[in-house]
This record gives structure tokens, sequence and C-alpha cells, in this order.
């Protein structure tokens, strides 16, 4: 009976369409995600057919291969009952357990066979996408079976199972698609909810252990594979990703085990007693027969009927089990999110109503699909499944009862579950005590900015119902199109003209709410909600009305079903649709450019083919700017006139040289003294300004830049977030004409230059070629200049430069008012501009005025600011030598950008990144006091002392400042503090040199790899400080500051650096030193094991032994490590509590450094206390790649 059945099964899928078509899809899946590096996913340098990228294809493939199940294992398990089969198939004498079994292997085997489409559709995606040149060849690696089948076997097939099991169960025991589709649905957000928490390192191992679908492991075993590794090594079947497929194929086992083999079918049994009928309901019954029955014959319109029918569709859906279950998963989806810890350092923001919908719109996007999809099909499809169509059909009802109603109750049910989702986000903002709860905002962004796309969507869906034969084609018909949309977004087709219901963003900032972002939006609605109507008309004409008639015939009734009034609506929808889409293109494509990938691909090609010539081009340098800038919100204008005084500062005549001109700003000019602007480039929007009489070395002369800065219309994307309503934050890269050949125009994808054979790109000029030591790592012709500011604006805002306020002037009669500023020293040719209504709070100390402008919504952080401010003057004075400027501004701009910058005395600071930080726990790291002391280091590294445009420049910058606020945050909180920091920082890097899209580079050498600079230099520095200690390495700064302190010619290097440090440091430390900044140094450090045992009652003392095995490794650019001999001094602690979880006032029973060599390496410590755990390195000092097993619980 088994094997009969099975072969049943595979004879009656292989005869099925569907399995065609899934099989067709899987495939055109993989194909079109490997045919083309487009979606760099897994790096730009992993070969498209390794054992990697297989590996992943296979992952995303399972997120959709849930439909797959579901229609095979339902379809086979529920068979009999939607073929009315089920008590004649039963009354046979047969094997019912061998029955049912068969049925269950013969879905998941087909099945499975539908997933083998996947690696194919990685073979064949990955060779014709080099073969038509869509993809670089170099990205083809040697092909191997086993890249292909073991994810296959690992990931996919356990998987498969797992989804098959909990599917085929939901069927036989609830004998309903509904149960089926819940079931793969909980399985789907499992998934989904965990996925949360893969990047958070304190619960991804839970996470990755609970996954059903095996990512979470799949990420853990991978997450620091270099690309040579993602290239070369297959899964390895051990570790969490082992216990994973081992934990859910066991559950799945018991499940099937217990559930899975039950006879479908259940006997009602002989000795149930039927309830009885009462001798009252008996009488009653009787003298209503004996009564005279009267009809009453009322005349029913279409509105009442339409409003009878809605009542009935949102009553069957609501009072369903299903919407129950959905609104519970709904809130289980929005827990998650809320739960988790924040995407910063795990620190979490106040839970104000800007962050708290778009949380809302991301947990519940893709159920809000899933339910528009299938509720869709269960309404549109319930009296035909029901056997109920024909009698239904026959009631005295226009079409537009039915199609209005059923479209009305499945809104319905997108609001409420909205409604719920938002109940639970406002209890939550309740119980974290914020009270502001900005109703109108959750009204306006989840009603008019996401519901009325998902309204338009849900009409698209019901189309496709209509059309279709059945309700699973119109699902498929729906998944098609939502997946042939993500891909065309890809190539080519990513104006929102093409995608149905999309528009452009509408971000929003507590300081500048929607801003000009909704105008666009209008639009977009108003063009798809006529294509929208149009829809609506023909499904209400295709409508399904009486026997069940062809596609083809009902389109030939179309005219007749819509009636005059249909087709004035359908016209209305479509005139609508082409007259807004005219409007929108003038706007998008005309008033404003619009560029697909492709276009501003081309364009980089050709500026570095005809201009690259130029790159070394002697430029003029600014040595003097005094700027008046007119500001005008409300209108989004800046008109700015610049007095400069420019110099040549090479050994080489200037004749000529680039000009580019500043985004969106049709007027402007160049006026220098001895020279004209001449013709524009082609499109490259660059031009050459040619002198009359060349600019001899060193010569001095004037000129005036003119720029007028504004907006017409509206764009379809891209737009302007530096010049808005309140909140203006521009610097003069972004607003004045740029001089020189610009490397941000340059095609830096290294894929895409080799598919259009253009050499590779050094990121940077090499660290010993002095020719580039007189430039500045912030650009070869920026210097230092005299700095003077007038900027006027909007009389109820502050507008702000670097500088001392001289003057402020109120124009009462015109509105506006007018500032200047000044500055009394040189500094950076590197300033900002900014305007905004806004709140201050000032402190003057030790001479410094400290300013905090801030919105007023915002004021939880800025005392934490300003103490920040003070403690890291204090300590960068001490250490490293005087605060150069007599106060310092904290900016709060929109938080449409999330960074702080700092400029000469000037921090514009993100409401993202701080101001709306909630700092009630006292364990989270408190970002705003780190991410404040970070920008004053600025002022020291950076600002007092510069870096020459060579590798190695952002470690200068950036590297120092990370150190400098650190050391800030040990003295306020103490050095175990950091152990928090410094894991995320190490995970970062550890992260980011996987999907490294050149070579990874020692850190000395860093190329603008922030994930070098900033978190391995992080890790790094405060190594070298903890064997130099604090004040041999703040010496060796502070001498290197004073060495280069105001220096131009030469700028310092990080050889420099390294100088300096290595002055201060003994043989081995120097060794030290080279290895954490001059190779790609890793170690591998695991505490094996730990025994603790009393030497005797009298001494007390205690006797820890601690076993340990140690290994470091070099490694290459690409990832190739080689194994050195190790001799390192190394951590070794004994703690009462966590190492991750000590506050400065926590007892370190023992903490002191211990030699260890490659090896076991064996300790033995004698302590006075009993320690509860063990380390290694408990501190994060070393860049170790598994952290997580160098601390032991004893």
């Amino acid at each position: 009976m088994l094997l009969k059945m099975l072969a049943f099964e595979l004879r009656y899928f292989l005869r099925q369409p569907s399995f065609y078509v899934c099989s067709l899809l899987f495939f055109l899946l993989s194909f079109a995600m490997t045919m083309s590096d487009n979606l760099p996913l897994w790096g730009s340098n992993v070969h498209l057919n390794g054992p990697f990228v297989n590996a992943f294809v296979q992952v995303v493939a399972l997120n959709f291969v849930l439909f797959a199940v579901v229609n095979f294992v339902a379809s086979s398990s529920l068979r009999n009952d939607t073929e009315n089969m089920l008590e004649l198939v039963y009354t046979k004498p047969f094997n019912k357990q061998a029955y049912t079994l068969g049925h269950f292997l013969g879905s998941f085997v087909v099945t499975a066979v539908v997933m083998l489409f996947v690696p194919l559709g990685v073979f064949a995606g990955s060779a014709f996408g080099v073969m038509l040149g869509w993809s670089p060849a170099e990205l083809l690696g040697e092909q191997h079976l086993s890249h292909y089948l073991q994810p296959y076997l690992v990931l996919a097939l356990p998987t498969l199972f797992v989804i098959a099991v909990f599917c085929h169960v939901a069927a036989l025991r609830f004998r309903t698609m509904m149960a089926v589709y819940i079931a793969a649905v909980i399985l789907f957000l499992t998934y989904s909810t965990l996925s949360v928490y893969f990047e958070e390192p304190s619960v991804r191992v839970w996470a990755a252990l609970l996954d059903p679908f095996g990512y979470g492991a799949f990420a853990d075993v991978t997450r620091y594979w270099t690309t040579v590794e993602k290239n070369e090594l297959l899964l390895p079947f051990s570790s969490y990703l082992l216990y994973n497929r081992v934990l859910w194929l066991a559950v799945a086992g018991v499940v099937f085990a217990l559930l899975g083999l039950k006879s479908g079918y259940q006997s009602q049994g002989k000795d149930k007693k039927r309830p009885g009928v009462s001798q009252s309901m008996r009488k009653r019954a009787q003298q209503a027969l004996a009564n005279n029955i009267s009809v009453r014959v009322q005349s029913i319109n279409t509105r009442s009927q339409f409003m009878m029918r809605t009542r009935f569709e949102f009553a069957q859906v609501l009072m369903s089990p299903a919407f129950l279950i959905l609104a519970t998963i709904t809130l289980f989806m929005l827990i998650a999110p809320l739960l988790a810890p924040g995407v910063s350092y795990g620190v979490s923001n106040w839970p104000l109503t800007q962050t708290m919908v778009p949380l809302i719109q991301g947990a519940m996007g893709v159920l809000m699909v899933i339910v528009l999809v299938y509720y869709s099909a269960e309404v549109v499809w319930r009296e035909r499944n029901s056997k109920f169509g024909d009698i239904i059909d026959s009631y005295p009802a226009h079409n537009l009862v039915f199609w209005g109603s059923k479209l009305t109750a499945v809104t319905a049910v997108l609001v409420m579950l909205y409604v719920v989702g938002m109940a639970l986000t406002i209890s939550y903002q309740l119980i974290k005590g914020h009270f502001n709860i900005e109703l109108g905002q959750y009204l306006f962004r989840l009603g008019y900015l996401t519901l009325v796309p998902l309204f338009m969507t849900t009409v698209l869906a019901f189309f496709f119902q209509v059309i279709s034969p059945n309700k699973y084609v119109g699902m498929v018909l729906f998944i098609v199109y939502y997946a042939v949309s993500l891909i065309l977004n890809n190539y080519g087709f990513s104006h929102n003209m093409y995608d149905f219901a999309g528009s452009p963003a509408a971000p929003y900032s507590d300081l500048n709410t929607y801003g000009h972002f909704l105008n666009a939006v209008h639009w977009y609605n108003v063009y798809w909600l006529g294509m929208t109507l149009a829809l609506a008309a023909l499904g209400y004409g295709l409508w399904h009305r009486g026997p069940q008639q062809s596609l083809l015939a009902r389109i030939r009734l179309l005219s007749y079903n819509l009636g005059s009034k249909g087709q004035v609506l359908a016209a209305c929808g479509l005139v609508m649709f082409v007259a807004s889409g005219a409007w929108i293109y003038h706007n998008t494509r005309i008033l404003n450019e619009f560029h697909t990938k492709d276009d501003i691909q081309a364009l980089q090609v050709q500026y570095e083919k005809q201009l690259g010539q130029y790159k070394e081009a002697p430029v003029p340098m600014l040595t003097k700017v005094d700027i008046a800038a007119d500001i005008y919100p409300q209108r989004r204008r800046i008109e700015a006139q610049a007095d400069i005084t420019f110099t040549n500062p090479t050994e080489q005549v200037i004749e000529r040289f680039l000009v580019s001109k500043p985004q969106y700003s049709e007027q402007w000019q160049v006026q220098l003294e001895g020279g004209a602007l001449g013709e524009k480039i082609d499109d490259l929007n660059t031009w050459w300004f040619e002198f009359e009489k060349p600019l001899q070395p060193g010569e001095v002369r004037q000129g005036t830049l003119t720029v007028v800065r504004a907006h017409q219309g509206f764009k379809d994307s891209g737009f302007d977030t530096s010049l808005v309503e309140n909140g203006t934050f521009i610097n003069n890269a972004e607003l004045l004409p740029v001089f020189g050949y610009r490397l941000d125009y340059q095609l830096w994808d290294r894929n895409e230059r080799r598919k259009r054979d253009l050499p590779e790109l050094e990121r940077a000029n090499d660290l010993e070629d002095s020719r580039y030591y007189g430039q500045n790592f912030f650009g070869a012709n920026v210097g230092f200049i005299d700095f003077s500011a007038t900027v006027s604006t909007d009389i109820d805002q502050f507008a702000i430069a670097p500088g001392y306020l001289q003057s402020e002037q109120v124009d009462e009669e015109r509105g506006r008012r007018t500032y200047r500023y000044e500055m009394d020293a040189p500094m950076v040719d590197f300033y900002n501009i900014m305007s905004a209504r806004l709140e201050v709070k000032k402190e003057r100390y030790k001479g410094i005025n400290i300013e905090v402008y801030y919105h007023r919504d915002h004021p939880w952080n800025v005392d934490t600011m300003i103490q920040s401010t003070k403690d890291s003057i204090d300590y960068f004075t001490k250490e490293f030598g005087p605060y150069q400027h007599k106060q310092l501004r904290i900016l709060e701009f929109p938080g449409y950008r999330g960074f702080a910058q700092s400029f000469a005395n000037t921090v514009p600071y993100s409401e993202r990144i701080g101001f709306i930080t909630d700092l009630r726990d006292p364990d989270d790291i408190n970002l705003p006091y780190y991410v404040t002391a970070h920008e004053v280091a600025h002022q020291w590294w950076g600002h007092q002392v510069g870096a020459a445009n060579v590798q190695g420049s952002a470690v200068i910058s950036e590297t120092l400042s990370q150190y400098s606020a650190l050391q800030v945050m040990a003295e306020k909180y103490g050095e175990q503090k950091l152990r928090k920091f410094l894991k995320y920082e190490l995970d970062r890097y550890l992260q980011g040199r996987t999907m490294e899209s050149y070579r990874e580079m020692p850190l000395y050498r860093s190329e603008n790899q922030q994930y070098l600079h900033y978190r391995k230099g992080s890790v790094v520095m405060m190594a070298v400080a903890d064997r130099l200690g604090d004040k041999r390495t703040n010496t060796a700064l502070r001498h290197f500051l004073q060495e280069f302190k105001y220096q131009t010619n030469p700028y310092p290097t990080t050889l420099d650096l390294l100088r300096h440090l290595k002055a201060q440091a003994n043989e081995q430390e120097q060794a030290f030193i080279d290895d954490q900044f001059k190779r790609i140094t890793l170690y591998e450090l695991a505490l094996e094991d730990v025994v603790v045992s009393e030497t005797n009652e009298q001494s007390g003392k205690f006797k820890v032994t601690l076993s340990i095995d140690a290994k470091k490794v070099y490694a290459n650019g690409e990832g190739v490590e080689t194994e050195e001999p190790m001799q390192q001094l190394v951590d070794i602690g004994l703690f009462h509590f966590d190492p991750e979880q000590l506050s400065a006032n926590d007892s370190v029973i023992y903490l002191q450094k211990h030699e260890l060599v490659s090896g076991a390496n064996t300790l033995e410590l004698y302590v006075d206390e009993r320690p509860s755990f063990a380390g290694v390195d408990p501190l994060i000092k070393l860049v170790d790649r598994d952290s997580a097993n160098n601390v032991k619980k004893l």
C-alpha cells in the first residue's frame, strides 16, 4: 500500500500544471539572483556558483517554498475531503497508516524535486550571466557538484521536511485549508521574528538554534567568512547548524509519529447519542405551524443589499478563527521587535510615534501581503468552493453588491489588523512612560501612506482572482507579479511609475514633519488610484456569475456587464491614470532628472574615460571665504555668494581646471580674477574654467562664487534632505561649486568596472608616496581658510555657521533674521550652514561657551551631551593639549540622515542617534555621551591635526577620535563597562571584512574602510593602550599632535603616528604594535576547561586550573590565513559576575596578564575567593574571531 500510494501521488502531481509552474518559478528565482551581480547580497568578489551563494540562494528560496508545500502537501492530505470521497475511501479494507504515509511521502518527494530546481537555476544563471556579459568572468569559479548538493541536503531538505510535516498534520487534524495556511504562516513568522535577533551578539545563538528555516544557523556559522572562505568552504555540519537541524528534525519526527499517521477519517461511533428534541421545543414548533403565516414583500434596493452583504462578509472574516489567529500573530510580530535590543550598540530610543509607525510597517508588511492574498482568494471563491455559487448567483442582486462587499470586507480586515498593531504600540509607549501619543501621525501614516496602497494592491489581487480559473492560480499570479516587480526594480525599472501602488518615500521627522515629500506621494496616489479604478471596473465586469464561464467568454460580455456607468468609471480611471502620469513624468523627468542605476554608471564611466587624465592636474586652493547666504526655508531656496581668496599651492602653472556645478542649482556663477567659465563638458555636470593669464605657483587672486539652490516640481527619488523647511543643514561641498576632478563621480563598483573593461581603481594613494603628503585628506585642494559668514533666515529660526556671533539683526517687516559669524583663527575649508526652529541650552565652562540646540520635544539627553562635552574637553586638554576655540555648539538636525559631523567648534547631530536615545537603563551603553565625545575629539584629530591624502588618513581622524572617546567613557564609567562596546566593535569589524569589495588592508593602510578605522580601530587602540598603559599611549599622541599641529606641508601619515607610538614602547611592545597595525592579525583563544578546588581549609584559598587553547594567524587581503607562532601576553580573569555585565563597582577577583603560546596552555591560579566566571581576554582586547568561547561559567 505504501509504495502504491507513493507511486500514485508522484504520477498525480507530475500530471499537474502546478508542478511545472512551481518548478519554473523556483528555477527563475535562482536564475535571476545569480545571472548578474546587481544583487550584491554576499559581497562583490564571491563566486556566483560557489558553495556560499548556493546556500544563500536556497535559504532565500525557502521563504517561497511555503507556497509549494501548501499546494502539494495540503492537496494530497485534503484531496478526499475536497472531492467528497472521504467516507467512500475509508470503507475499503487497507492499512490506513501506510495509506496516509504514502500520501505524505508522495507530496514531500514532489516538493523536494521542485526545490532541486533552485541549485539548477544557480548553475544556469551563473553560467549564462558570464556568457552574456551580465557578470564578470572572475565571478564564475570551478564547478563542483558538492557546491550545489551539500546546501540542498543540509539546509533545504530538512526545512522542507519540517514544513511538510506541520502542514500535513494541520490538514489531518483540522480538515481545512485554513489550518494549513496558519501552520505555514506560523512557521514563517517564527523565522521572521527570530531574524530580528540574528545580528544581536548576546542572543543570536538562541535565535539560530530555534529558527525552523535554518537561516539563523547558516548565518551564524558563516558570519565571519571571508571571500576566500565563501568561495571554497562547504557548510560545516557542526556547531549550531548541526544542533538546529537535529532539533527541528527531531521535533518534526515526533509530531509526525504522534499525529501524522492518524487516519484521515474518524467514525462518529455507534454509541454516540444524538441530541434529543425537548417537549417545549416541539410544542412551539406545532404552534407556529398552526398559525397563519403571512409573507410581506419588501423592495430591497442595491444599497441595502450592499450593506447587508458587507456585514455578512465582514462577520464571516472577523468572527472566523483565522482572523483571531492572524490578530494574535500580528501582536506576536510586533512584540518581538519592541522587545529586541536597539540597533546601535544594543541601545533603544524613546518610543516616539515617529519610530513606532515604521516599526508597525516593517513588522506587518509581509504579513499584510499574505493576508490580502489569502483573503482575496477566500472571499472571492467562498460560494463556489462550498458548492453554493449557483444558488447565491441566482439572487436578484447586482454584481456590485458581491464585488464591493467582498472588497470592503478584506479592506476591513487590513484596517482591523493595523488597529491591533496601533493599539499595541500605543500601550507600549504608555508602559515605557512616553505619553505624547500622536494619534494624528498614526492615522495619517498608517491610513493614508500605508493602507491606501494596500487597498490598491487588494484590488489588484481581486482582479487576479477574477480572471483565474481557481483561487490557487490567482494566488500564483499575484506571487509572480510580486517577484517580477522585485527583480525588474534591479534592471532599469526602478521608477515608481512602474511599481503598482508605489510612490516616493515620505520620511517623517519631528523637526520637519513630512516636509516637502508629500506632494509627490499625493500625485502618485492619484496616478495609481486611476489604475485601481480601472482594474476595479474590469474586475466587476468580469465577475463570475452563474454557471462557470471561461475568461474569454466573460471578456465578450464585458461591455454588457459594465454598462454605461461602468464604462464611464473605467474611462475616468484611465484618464486619471494617464493625466496624472503625464504630470508625474513632467515633474520627474523634465523639471527634474531621473537616472536609473545603469544611466548613472554609464555617466560615471564616461566621466572617468573622458576626464580621468586630469585627476592629478593642479587646482587652486581657497585661503579665505566670506559667504553671504540667504535661506528661505518655506520656499526651500538658498541664495549664496562667497567672496573668496585663492592661490596656487603647487609648483605647476594652472591654465585651466575642472569645475562641477552644485546639485539643484540652475543659477550659478564662478567669477575668478583673470579667467572665465568655459563650455559644459557633455552631460557630466562639469565645466572648464580657463585663465586668460595662467595662475602662477604661490600667486594669490580674488573671486566670487554665486549659487541659487532651488527646487521645482517633485522628484521620483533622491530628494534633497539638506534644504528643508525646518532643519536645513548643508556643507560647503554641497552648496558651492567644487574645483578639480571628482573622485566621487567615478564608478567604484569593482564588478561593474570589470564588465566595462575598466582598470581596477586604487581607493587611496599609496602610503609611501610622498607626492601626496602636501594634500589634505579632505581633498587635494583643501587647506586652512580665514572664514566669515553672514546668514539670514526666517524670523522664527536660528541660522548658524562656524565662528563667533558678531551681530544679530531682525527685520520684522520682511520677517527675516540675519546673523554675522567670524572665526578668529584659520580653520579647515570644511564648514556648514544651518537653519532651524530650535530650543537652546547654554552653559559656560572654563571660559568655553557650550550650547546645545535641540527640538522642543527632545530634551532628554541635552544635559548628557553637555556633560560629555565638559568631560571630553577636560580629558583631551590634559592629555593632548588645549582646545583651540572659545565655544562648542551641538545642533540637532532632522533624522533623514543618521550621523553626526564635526566642523570647527560646531557639531551638527542627527535626531536619530542621540537626542531620542533612551538612557534609563544604566546597563546600556551611553550612546549620546560616546558620540558627543567622539565628535569633540575631532576638534583635535582632524581640525588641529590633519592627515595626508594617502592610505591610513582616516586612522588619524577617526581611529584616534574613537580611542579618545573610549578613554573619556572609561574615565566616566570604568574600563570594565567598555567590554560591551568593544564586543560590538569587534563583531562589526569581523562582519565588515566578509563584505570587502576589494581587499582588506592592514589598519595603518585603511583605504576609507569604515569597518577598519572605526570598528577595528577601537579594539586595536584600546589593546595598544592596555599594553603600553594610558600614560605612555597618551604621551605618544601628545607628541604626535605637537609635531603636526596645524602643519600643512607635509601633513602627517600613519607612519608618523606609529613612529611616536613605538618611541614609547620596548622591543616586544613594538612587535605587538606592528601586529595590530601593520598586519591583519587574528587570534583564536578558547577556554577549554576550568577546575576550581580548595587548597586546604586553613588557608581558605582556591586553586583555579585553566586549560586554554591559543592560536595566532596572519591573513592577507583576500582572507587567506597563515598560522604564526604565538607568544603573547593575554589577560586572564576570574570574576564573581559575567564579564559582559560588569560595572565599575563590581569586584574583579583576578585580572592579570599571562604569556600564552600556540597550542594547549595550562595555568594554575590561587585566589582568596571562589570565582563564578573565568575568562581568557575577557574584556575584548584582542581581535578574536570567536570571543564567545573565551568565558566560562563555573
